[in-house]
């Protein structure tokens, strides 16, 4: 196995044109303006959760070179870990808890109808000042593991009182579907009907919001924005060992409380490991996100009876803090098995093939676009011997799945260049040219 090597990146490659690229920044297309404008960035960041907080970060690297000049602030679950990740104001998505001991009190006695009903008043004012709202990738439109009055009526929420403050409001990339409980289909469908600019992932997320009543004859499908994210460079020592990557996943259903798919899951997957390892091979075991980790220890615990200690020894796991480190560590291994959905991306791009543990319907598109339907399956009905027979193909068809891979990948982030131009000449001109309201 030769040595693997990824080249620095520090931007997206300029090819739209022979304008000047100066220091990341398109500064012969950046938004002209006569004053600063003001772009809010809407989603459940800072969670923990490093697939969004990727699809932040692209976004925040897509602005900052067609819009320098902009004035940037993250509406998020965790403004703490966001500022400290980005450097940018932050406000709180969600409404603090009431202190009071009385007013809470009161607050409940009333059905929570008065707590319920300063939500939207309170982003209205949160809102003040701002010219955009942006909804940058994410699995926005579902409500996996989650209610109705959660995170659909949150979004819903914030961008009606963002179109009442006259902002223009953007969904860039995202995800869309499934939504199982019809009041969360109902605020999704509001909530589309809000943004005066609407790009999907995915064919399926374009489908879903059209299935609520939504005119999405000219909305546009552009890759996730994860795709537009540099990678650093890794240097790997040469080995004669294959090392597979696999991403593990507290996956519990998806309402997210089934214990016995759980078990089930990480059984299986235990027995893949240790089979694996058995043939020769080692295992680098992969995060996706910060609760995920707990997986990673009970699939441990169960290899331990199973494997010798030297054998144990060849299954390594570092943590990770970002989709970055998830990328470099899957730099390392030759290919990758994953279930969590932007471990899957990550690993096509730094040019992995991957087998893919799919929970939604996300999981089969991305596997399609890339020539991966085979090694595409359910997380919660795949077989053991089922995957030891993917990987076998994979590995026996490693140089051309991943030079497949690498053009798709190229492909992504020339069409996530062509959504810069649009978002420059749809979203922010009108942002720009709209004019000021007074706000009290």
């Amino acid at each position: 196995m030769q040595s693997q090597k990824t080249q620095t990146e520090t931007v997206l490659e300029p090819q739209l044109g022979s304008h000047r690229w100066i220091n990341g920044y398109d500064h012969a297309h950046a938004v002209p303006s006569t004053k600063r404008m003001r772009i809010g960035l809407i989603g459940q960041f800072g969670v923990g959760n490093f697939g969004n907080d990727g699809s932040l970060e692209a976004m925040i690297d897509t602005l900052r070179r067609i819009c320098p000049e902009a004035d940037l602030s993250v509406i998020c679950t965790w403004p703490e870990s966001v500022e400290e990740a980005f450097g940018v104001e932050t406000i709180r998505l969600t409404r603090p808890a009431i202190k009071s001991r009385w007013l809470d009190l009161a607050n409940r006695m009333l059905g929570r109808v008065p707590y319920k009903m300063w939500g939207p008043i309170r982003a209205f004012r949160k809102l003040r000042g701002f010219d955009a709202v942006i909804l940058p990738g994410t699995g926005a439109f579902d409500d996996f593991g989650d209610t109705p009055f959660g995170m659909p009526y949150v979004f819903l929420k914030w961008f009606l009182m963002a179109r009442l403050r006259g902002c223009v409001v953007a969904f860039a990339s995202i995800g869309a579907g499934p939504a199982y409980h019809p009041l969360s289909r109902v605020f999704f469908a509001w909530t589309a009907r809000c943004a005066s600019y609407r790009s999907f992932r995915d064919r399926i997320s374009r489908e879903f919001v059209g299935s609520l009543g939504v005119d999405v004859a000219n909305d546009r499908v552009f890759p996730d924005l994860a795709f537009g994210l540099p990678i650093l460079t890794v240097e790997r020592e040469v080995s004669e060992t294959t090392v597979v990557g696999v991403g593990v996943m507290n996956y519990r259903g998806r309402t997210g409380g089934d214990d016995s798919i759980y078990e089930t899951y990480i059984t299986k997957l235990a027995e893949f490991v240790a089979r694996t390892v058995t043939r020769g091979f080692d295992i680098r075991l992969i995060l996706g996100q910060d609760n995920d980790e707990v997986a990673v220890v009970d699939l441990i615990e169960r290899l331990r009876g199973r494997l010798s200690d030297p054998d144990l020894a060849r299954v390594v796991f570092s943590r990770s803090a970002s989709l970055h480190d998830v990328m470099a560590q899957m730099q390392t291994t030759d290919v990758v098995v994953a279930t969590r959905f932007h471990n899957v991306v990550c690993a096509l791009r730094v040019g992995l093939p991957v087998i893919s543990l799919g929970y939604l319907e996300k999981h089969d598109a991305l596997a399609a676009d890339t020539g991966l339907s085979a090694f595409c399956t359910s997380v919660e009905t795949f077989g053991v011997e089922w995957l030891e027979s993917r990987l076998d193909v994979l590995l026996a068809e490693r140089e051309l799945r991943a030079q497949e891979v690498r053009e798709t990948v190229s492909r992504y982030r020339q069409q996530l260049l062509d959504q810069e131009v649009l978002l420059r000449t749809q979203v922010f001109a009108h942002a720009v040219s709209r004019p000021i309201l007074s706000s009290s």
